[in-house]
């Protein structure tokens, strides 16, 4: 009896280990092409931000009241430069704010598909939303083909043009409505171009070896965003973000709601993201319960009533800086 419950404890372990271990560079993986190929910074007034926090419904506002520039729509004449996003929709809509990046300290959505702060703990998880440009044919978080830079018409004359923007949500879910303590991290993918060309389903056309890929009928509306997504990692209880920023030669941590909340010319850029999740084994081996607190990026967090403490559970917590941003130390002069 004692080797049968030592197997199923090493069983359970070996089952936390490999999700950390093959499951969690997913995440990391899309992190480190986040912003690829859009905005210099990553920020909530930069359009085409790789950390999604700001669309139409919640742009920020100056010191005189007027729209500031948010991550998908540009109130300002920015010019005409293809490789800026402006004006992105979603359903002929702005992106609703329940899609965006959020922390457990903001208010959820309500809505099917939405992020509504899942959790097993007495804290609200959070989302991940990242955009960045295809740097090559590739597939996104739920398997879909996403096409890098490529020739279409433009103007009569066939042009280069960059890779589709793929913007991908990470958020927790219960992939049975009827079991909401089976909780699961999923990801959502969509994709938009920025392009005006002649013939907008000439660019889904790949090469004939690859499948096709979403059509376009228009330029700056996403497509195939805001459903469910693709389940990525089961057995999760909780999961949240913190933003990170430097200021000197320290890091600094917020909320999405912190960082929102400073004046909007106090905000730093971005410069990483540190993400934590509590992971929970397949099978009860625990004789007795287990721990049901946890400490996961600084918060305390309890386990709800009514869940099993005789699963094996672990807090993973890791630090993903941003590549592709423009990092100047204000200490130096710019060359």
């Amino acid at each position: 009896m004692i080797n049968a419950k030592t197997a199923g404890i090493q069983v359970s372990a070996s089952e936390l280990v490999e999700d950390a271990t093959f499951n969690l560079p997913t995440i990391e993986r899309k992190l480190r092409l986040a912003n690829l190929g859009l905005a210099d910074e990553v920020a909530a007034d930069q359009p085409g931000s790789g950390i999604v926090l700001t669309s139409a419904e919640n742009a920020l506002e100056d010191e005189e009241g007027n729209k500031a520039l948010d991550n998908f729509r540009n109130p300002k004449d920015l010019g005409d430069d293809p490789k800026v996003p402006k004006n992105i929709t979603l359903g002929g809509a702005p992106v609703k704010v329940s899609l965006l990046t959020r922390t457990g300290d903001q208010t959820v959505g309500t809505k099917t598909n939405e992020w509504t702060g899942a959790s097993n703990t007495n804290l609200k998880s959070g989302q991940l939303t990242i955009q960045y440009r295809a740097p090559q044919d590739m597939y996104d978080c739920e398997g879909k083909l996403a096409l890098g830079p490529r020739q279409v018409t433009i103007g009569g004359v066939k042009e280069a043009i960059d890779g589709q923007v793929v913007i991908e949500r990470f958020y927790l879910k219960a992939p049975d409505d009827s079991k909401p303590t089976e909780l699961s991290l999923y990801c959502d993918a969509g994709k938009y171009i920025t392009e005006v060309m002649d013939e907008y389903t000439e660019q889904s056309k790949p090469d004939e070896k690859l499948p096709k890929s979403v059509e376009f009928e228009t330029r700056n509306a996403i497509r195939d965003f805001g459903d469910a997504g693709q389940e990525i990692m089961t057995n999760v209880d909780y999961f949240d973000i913190l933003l990170s920023t430097r200021e000197g030669n320290q890091l600094q941590y917020y909320t999405v709601k912190d960082y929102l909340d400073l004046d909007f010319d106090k905000q730093p850029p971005i410069v990483g993201i540190k993400y934590g999740l509590i992971l929970r084994s397949e099978n009860a081996a625990l004789n007795e319960e287990g721990p049901s607190e946890f400490s996961v990026l600084g918060k305390s967090s309890t386990l709800n009533d009514g869940l099993s403490k005789k699963y094996l559970r672990t807090v993973v917590e890791s630090y993903v800086t941003l590549r592709n941003i423009s990092v100047m130390d204000e200490n130096k002069p710019a060359i």
